[in-house]
Order: structure tokens, then C-alpha cells, then sequence
């Protein structure tokens, strides 16, 4: 590409941008709803756009239903002492959107998202252009951007996309030559707005100021915290100001998912459920054996891995063990290193982002330091594999976006992420877990069902039917070691065969009309996570049957049966 193509190329994509953000209606796509953490986060918003303050008050909630009929399911409130109520969130990336939602409505949310895509798009081909030629920079950093779930969160009223933005931003600002060296101050900002929304991202932050004192760059390292600190400070003040504390998330917190303080005169703050941290480190629980999993599941996960949803950072990563590295690509190393497992290591049940998320979205706190690691080296030999990448894994996410935001577990159960291991450590929070007849399916005291697809019916009694034909996928909860596990088959009016399989053990049997089969497996070791223990299970029958069509109108089920399953264990 030419430098005018990719002028053109630019301009084409901030034209598209602008009337995608202008034609597109969020609350209508949304079917008037919020999924995930939005419904705070637009709150804050609309209440910094309109008032100009953090406080909740009843013309908040008039005007979160103007816009989203169904109402902000998931607000994060704090009393404070006066008795008036505050959002309990970080403040910055509503702060962003404010002056775009003032001007715009929901569509400028759209319009600052999509500003945000083009903004490191531009960011990150400048700063590769310094090095490389412009075609090659502008198709590398387009591969890196679409070749991943990021863009998709455009469609999110959330933090990440920013968090994604301020670090990538920040990075560019830290590492790019100008020829006045005082604009580089301006990463502190960025650093500053990064670690206020994600207080965690301290650790590759300081990791790069680490940086900075290894070269000697005194002035630098002084002039770039110092930024940092007065910024920090000026959020940290206006928080104060506004709440009486300093910190966003302290005092007495509760969330509220359909009854809304001061919407009607006996909602009040006492009918939300409690937030509190103050028990989180009696609540963690790690073992050599989940650290090892974690580390696994990061990578190649079925719901999270990075090579599904961020394949880039994979293939940048590789790229990098073979070409020249210098001393700041070890220090980007070693941030990217110290974010995993801080996640891996803090947050053992829910490194990615909970069930509503597409992917890891806690990953796109990390994702921007491997675009840098590297890059004054970049091979771009072998480019068109994260391309490749992106059309088998994310090819589906791609075209209907809006659609899998809003129900994630899809992608883990198509193919062919459904060929990758599923997560056990994150068996209580994964996407699949947003279909509510699959979660925490309790089989009397004995154990508990946690769906992994949805080829099954719903339970009846202490057993179900699986769906068709389909495989169906489960784990298995149960308060102790499992010493042998009996599973029940019940047929249909036909002649079936069903392959069950627990863990690493597999049994396929023959099944007459109507009959009835038993298989065990013992010696299963499961993983124990907080002392209970996990297991994976799948079962398929080969044929289907739906009573409907072969009982001549003597019912009205319409199931496409497969086969009754029910699981027996002995301790």
C-alpha cells in the first residue's frame, strides 16, 4: 500500500465509523437493556453529562428509562454518611463519554467507542511507520486491531474498549521518537487514566517506569510520574468532592437489579444486595494444581484463550522469540508476565470478566503491551496467518457482533472453539452459565450441574434427556472425591447406541427400544477446587427421536430426544 492508500483508507474508515455510530440506535439493539457492567457505567454518564456530579438521584433513574426502557439491571450504588446516594464505579470512562452523550445522546457512546478503534488504529501505524514501511504498518496494525474480539466491544457500554484505548494510547506516547521530547509526558496521563479504572494496571505500569530508571532517563522518569501523580490526584480529589471518600469503591455498597432507590417512595437503598471485599482474601483459595489450569485455560481456553479471541497476541509473541530483542522488549515481557498472573494468581475463579463476557475482556488491559513488544524488530513474514486465524475462530463474532455480546456462550459452543478444553477453575462464572436453566443445577444435596452447551432438557426429577443427536457437555460439582461415578441410560423407542464420557475415560454401549444401560468409571480424579471436585463429562446418542411424529397425535411433545440421562456417585 502507498502512503496515499492508506490515507484513503483512514479517511474511508473514520466515514464509516461516524455513520455507523449515527445510524445505529444502542437501546433498540439492545432491546432497551444492558448486559454486563453497563448499566452503571452509562448511569455514571448520563448523571456526569447532565448534572455534573457522581450522585444518584430520581431524575437519574427517569432518565436511564428514557433511553433504556428495562433500566439499569446491575447498578453499583454507596451510601455515604449524609445519607444520599453515589455510583460505585470508576468514573473515567464516563467522564469520556460525557461530553459525547451530552451532544449526541446514546449515539455519541457509539461515536467515542468508535473513535477509540480509530484512534489506535492511527496511534499504532504511526508509531510502526517510524520503523517500517507504511503499507506494512498499516496492515499489521489493522491485523492486530480486527483480527481479535476488540473491536467488537464497540458495542459495549463498558470500561473495556477504554481501558484497551488508554493503555495502548499511553504505550504510544511512552515509546514513540517525537521530535519534542516533552509530548512523551504525555503517557502519565494515560498510565494515570488506566490505573483509576483498573487499579491493577499499576503493575506493568511500573514495570515501565522501571523502565525508565534503567536507562538513566531521570528527567523523563520525574516529568512522566509527575503527570501520572496529578492526574491520579485530580480524579482521586474530584471523587472526594463529590462522595466524601477517596476511594470509588469504599463505604457501604449494594447493587440493584429491579427495584431502584428513589424510583418509587418503598424501593430504598436497603432492598439492594451487599458488596463487600472485606472477606475476599478468606474467600481465595489456590493450588498448585488451579495456578497450572489458569495458565493453561489463559491460552487456550475455550471461552477465554487468547488464541480463540486474541490470536495476534499469540502470533506477535512467537514473532518475537525469533528476531532481535532489546532491553525494553524484556521489561515489556515482564509486565505482560506480572498482569497475567496477577489475574491468574488474584482472581483464580474469575480472571476474564465473569459470564457476560466475550472472551477475556480483563485480557484488554494486557493485549496493547504485545503490539509493542518487539516492534522497532517486526518480522512480517508469515502475516497472513493471524488472518487466517481470525476467519476460522472469529468469523461468526465478526459478522453478528452485536448478537454475540449480548448471549457470549455461543462462541464456545460452535465450532471450533468447542474443540478446545473448557474451563474448569471458572466453572461457577463462564458464559455458559448466562443460560439460566444451565447454572448451578442442584441434583438434590448429591452434586450440582453446570451445563456447558445446550444440548439437553431441562431436568426432571433427578434426570434429563439430551438433545438428538448433539453432544452434550457438563461439569460435574460434588462435595467430595468421586469414587466410582454409575451413569443411567434410558432409551427411546428405538434401537440406540450412546457414548458417555467422564474425563479422560470413555464407554460407548448398546441400547435396545426402551431398555435401559448402566456404565461406571472409577478412578477419576477430578480437580478439586475448594475442597470440592470438578468433573467434565460428555454424552451422545447416535439417533433422535421426537415423540410428536411417531405417537399419531397421542402427544404434544415435540422434544428431539436422545437419551435419558441419570448420574449416580458413590464417595
Amino acid at each position: 500500500m502507498t502512503p496515499k492508500a492508506v490515507t484513503i483508507s483512514f479517511a474511508l474508515l473514520l466515514v464509516f465509523l461516524v455513520f455507523f455510530s449515527f445510524g445505529t440506535d444502542l437501546a433498540t439493539v439492545k432491546n432497551g437493556g444492558f448486559f454486563s457492567d453497563e448499566s452503571t457505567y452509562f448511569s455514571i454518564a448520563q448523571s456526569l453529562a447532565c448534572d455534573g456530579d457522581l450522585e444518584y438521584t430520581r431524575a437519574d433513574i427517569m432518565r436511564i428509562r428514557e433511553t433504556f426502557r428495562v433500566g439499569p439491571m446491575g447498578l453499583f450504588l454507596k451510601r455515604a454518611q449524609d445519607g444520599r446516594l453515589y455510583y460505585a464505579k470508576s468514573f473515567v470512562y464516563p467522564l469520556a463519554l460525557a461530553p459525547f452523550f451530552r451532544f449526541f445522546g446514546s449515539h455519541g457512546i457509539l461515536l467515542a467507542n468508535s473513535l477509540m478503534v480509530f484512534l489506535a488504529l492511527l496511534l499504532g501505524y504511526l508509531l510502526l511507520r517510524q520503523h517500517h514501511a507504511p503499507g506494512r504498518s498499516f496492515l499489521c496494525t489493522a491485523l492486530y486491531l480486527f483480527g481479535s474480539v476488540t473491536f467488537i466491544y464497540v458495542w459495549w457500554i463498558t470500561a473495556d474498549l477504554f481501558n484497551f484505548f488508554v493503555n495502548f494510547a499511553a504505550l504510544f506516547f511512552f515509546f514513540y521518537e517525537f521530535k519534542k521530547p516533552a509530548w512523551a509526558n504525555l503517557a502519565g496521563l494515560f498510565f494515570a487514566a488506566a490505573i483509576f479504572s483498573k487499579p491493577n494496571n499499576l503493575l506493568h505500569v511500573g514495570v515501565l517506569f522501571l523502565l525508565l530508571l534503567y536507562r538513566g532517563q531521570w528527567r523523563r522518569l520525574i516529568a512522566t510520574g509527575l503527570v501520572c501523580a496529578l492526574f491520579l490526584a485530580g480524579l482521586f480529589a474530584f471523587n472526594y468532592a463529590q462522595t466524601g471518600e477517596f476511594n470509588y469503591q469504599g463505604g457501604e455498597r449494594r447493587s440493584f437489579y429491579g427495584n431502584f432507590p428513589l424510583e418509587r417512595e418503598d424501593f430504598s437503598f436497603a432492598g439492594g444486595h451487599p458488596m463487600s471485599t472485606d472477606t475476599y482474601m478468606s474467600r481465595l483459595y489456590l493450588s498448585p494444581a488451579i495456578v497450572v489450569h489458569n495458565a493453561f485455560y489463559y491460552l487456550f481456553g475455550r471461552f477465554t484463550g487468547m488464541l480463540i479471541y486474541f490470536f495476534p497476541a499469540v502470533f506477535l509473541l512467537l514473532l518475537f522469540l525469533f528476531q532481535k530483542k532489546s532491553a525494553e522488549d524484556w521489561f515489556l515481557l515482564a509486565g505482560i508476565v506480572a498482569a497475567i498472573l496477577c489475574y491468574i494468581l488474584l482472581m483464580p475463579d474469575n480472571y476474564f470478566g465473569g459470564g457476560g463476557s466475550l472472551g477475556n475482556r480483563y485480557f484488554l488491559n494486557v493485549y496493547p503491551m504485545f503490539f509493542f513488544l518487539g516492534y522497532r524488530q517486526r518480522l512480517f513474514r508469515l502475516a497472513v496467518v493471524p488472518a487466517a486465524a481470525a476467519a476460522i475462530f472469529l468469523a461468526p463474532v465478526a459478522m453478528n457482533g452485536m448478537f454475540h455480546s449480548a448471549y457470549p456462550r455461543f462462541p464456545g459452543t460452535s465450532t471450533p472453539a468447542r474443540f478446545f478444553p473448557p474451563e474448569k477453575t471458572q466453572y461457577s462464572t463462564l458464559p455458559s452459565n448466562t443460560n439460566p436453566r444451565a447454572f448451578n443445577k442442584k441434583i438434590g444435596d448429591r452434586y450440582t450441574l453446570f451445563f456447558l452447551n445446550d444440548n439437553y432438557h431441562p431436568i426432571e426429577a433427578d434426570a434429563f434427556w439430551t438433545n438428538a443427536d448433539r453432544e452434550l457437555e457438563l461439569f460435574l460439582l460434588a462435595p467430595l472425591r468421586v469414587r466410582t461415578f454409575t451413569v443411567q441410560l434410558k432409551n427411546t423407542p428405538l434401537a440406540n447406541q450412546a457414548r458417555v464420557q467422564v474425563e479422560h475415560k470413555r464407554q460407548t454401549v448398546f441400547i435396545e427400544p426402551g431398555g435401559v444401560r448402566f456404565v461406571s468409571f472409577s478412578h477419576i480424579p477430578g480437580l478439586c477446587v475448594d475442597g470440592r471436585f470438578l468433573y467434565h463429562l460428555r454424552i451422545k446418542s447416535q439417533r433422535s427421536h421426537c415423540p410428536y411424529f411417531a405417537a399419531n397425535g397421542d402427544t404434544h411433545d415435540r422434544r428431539l430426544l436422545g437419551v435419558q440421562v441419570h448420574i449416580l456417585l458413590s464417595y
